[in-house]
């Protein structure tokens, strides 16, 4: 599979999130675009997309080849058409000229030209970031998100022996030649912290999740001393009976401790830190194998019982949204360090990282004054209202109309009742 037809498949994501391509161009005001590719196939659905909506009609056009007629539709509906192949000397008048491809064009006016990483980067932010954060965050008011990744091992010439071999070998790999060892006692990357080869099985299985009616998804319990998993996600060592808000961390693997005993996760290490500079505040660990299901994420978050002044830590991976703030742990265990051996392979870092990064993300807190209360700036007070997720649509007032309408059935009620005793 080629770069740009993988690029097609993710964009088909966006598509299927709920974000098309005439409302793409929308946004961005481009009211006279020129979309070309290598394939197609691909091409016509757009083509299909901008036909069905009719408030914006691009010209089409094909990166190779001398044209290609496509009809895949009921001819009376959208009918057929042929994709004339580009001229790279009659791009003027067009607002953008949009590239399904990553291959770049050096002949092509460099602020007029979108290419398929941009193009991909921008929708799938909007989709599986921004959207459903504004929505949530329009919805329970005071509470306060960051976005973060997730750190990587990156293979240089300052990468360790142990470096190298790790990754070529990642933990699930492990898992399953622990789970078929047949009795074999196996040297592992986890043996420096005393675990046994049954030990290191576990917080590598960790617990399964199950799926419920709503779209929302919760562990299996479990009491596995090294695991402990209760009411649906994994517990968080050192809480106190008392604290005034709660730190809610949902992440994928990395930050629902794979690798690690419950009591060395980075929400339990960051609870310590908590308890010992003083702060009343509970660290939760809502994390499960989120990686690449961002719709279960949000699924999830829209049923914590935050409140105001909660702080809500959410890994989605490279993605951002723009006025939200930026946790960026990305590069945070690169070398040259003398933090040791944190990596469990090129994705996951074992506790001693998670301990690390604890303290970095306390850090952080402290340096942009969350434990006060931080202030947003700049998030659109109107955003476009789409029911996504499990969120509650606000476009007009949503929740406020549901309220008056069971207000007014109330009164009506009421005054019937009213009607019936004067009669």
């Amino acid at each position: 599979m080629t770069p740009d037809q993988l690029k097609c498949i993710q964009l088909r994501d966006c598509f299927y999130g709920g974000y098309s391509m005439p409302q793409y161009c929308r946004d961005r005001g481009i009211k006279k675009p020129l979309i070309a590719s290598y394939d197609p196939e691909f091409l016509w659905e757009l083509y299909v997309q901008f036909r069905y909506d009719k408030e914006i009609l691009p010209a089409f056009r094909m990166l190779a080849g001398e044209g290609t007629a496509v009809s895949h539709g009921m001819e009376c509906v959208v009918g057929g058409c042929r994709f004339e192949k580009l001229d790279l000397n009659k791009v003027e008048g067009y607002d953008k000229i949009i590239l399904l491809t990553t291959n770049r064009f050096p002949q092509l006016p460099v602020d007029r030209t979108v290419y398929f990483d941009t193009l991909l980067r921008q929708c799938a932010q909007y989709v599986y970031a921004e959207r459903p954060l504004y929505h949530y965050l329009d919805t329970h008011r005071g509470v306060r998100v960051v976005l973060t990744g997730y750190p990587v091992l990156k293979r240089n010439e300052l990468s360790t022996e142990r470096e190298k071999v790790i990754v070529q070998k990642n933990v699930h790999v492990l898992r399953k030649e622990l789970k078929e060892r047949n009795g074999k006692v196996l040297k592992t990357r986890f043996d420096e912290f005393g675990y046994s080869n049954d030990q290191v099985y576990s917080i590598l299985a960790l617990s399964d999740a199950r799926t419920n009616l709503d779209g929302t998804s919760d562990l299996v319990d479990s009491t596995d001393p090294l695991i402990r998993t209760e009411n649906g996600k994994r517990l968080t060592a050192y809480q106190n009976g008392e604290y005034s808000h709660t730190i809610w961390c949902m992440g994928t693997c990395v930050y629902y401790g794979i690798g690690s005993p419950y009591d060395k996760t980075i929400e339990s290490y960051l609870q310590q830190i908590l308890n010992e500079n003083g702060h009343e505040w509970r660290v939760e660990n809502a994390s499960q194998f989120y990686s690449g299901r961002y719709q279960d994420i949000f699924y999830n978050l829209n049923r914590l019982p935050v409140k105001e002044g909660d702080i809500v830590l959410i890994c989605l991976q490279n993605l951002r949204a723009e006025k939200l703030p930026y946790f960026d742990c990305r590069n945070l265990f690169d070398r040259p360090h003398n933090y040791g051996e944190v990596f469990a392979d090129s994705a996951h870092i074992n506790e001693r990282g998670n301990q690390i990064y604890a303290r970095k993300f306390y850090e952080y807190l402290v340096e942009n004054d969350f434990f006060r209360q931080y202030e947003y700036s700049g998030i659109p007070e109107e955003f476009p209202s789409v029911h996504q997720y499990g969120i509650v649509k606000i476009a007009g007032g949503y929740r406020f109309k549901i309220s008056l309408s069971w207000k007014s059935i109330k009164r009506s009620c009421e005054n019937s009742v009213r009607l019936w005793e004067a009669s």
